[in-house]
C-alpha cells in the first residue's frame, strides 16, 4: 500500500473525506504544498501491508489528522 492511500484511508475512516480518490489527492496537495523541493513520487513508496494495516489500526477514528505532520512520520 503506497503512504498516500495509508493516509487517505486515515482520512477517510476519520470522515475528514468522503472518497478514497479525494483522500489521495488532497495527500498528494499537501505534500506539493508543504514539500516543494521534494518529489511526491519518491515519498510516496509502497510499505508492506501489514505495516500499513498496523498504521491504519493505530490512527482509528481520530477525530482529526494533521497531514503534514502524517506525510512527515512517513518520510522517515
Amino acid at each position: 500500500m503506497t503512504c498516500s492511500t495509508i493516509i487517505g484511508t486515515c482520512l477517510v475512516n476519520s470522515n475528514m473525506i468522503n472518497r478514497l480518490e479525494d483522500a489521495e489527492r488532497t495527500v498528494e496537495q499537501v505534500f506539493r504544498d508543504e514539500f516543494p523541493r521534494e518529489s511526491f513520487a519518491e515519498w510516496n513508496r509502497e510499505l508492506d501491508d501489514q505495516v500499513a494495516r498496523q498504521i491504519i489500526n493505530s490512527v482509528g477514528r481520530a477525530s482529526r489528522i494533521n497531514v503534514r505532520m502524517f506525510i512527515e512520520d512517513l518520510r522517515r
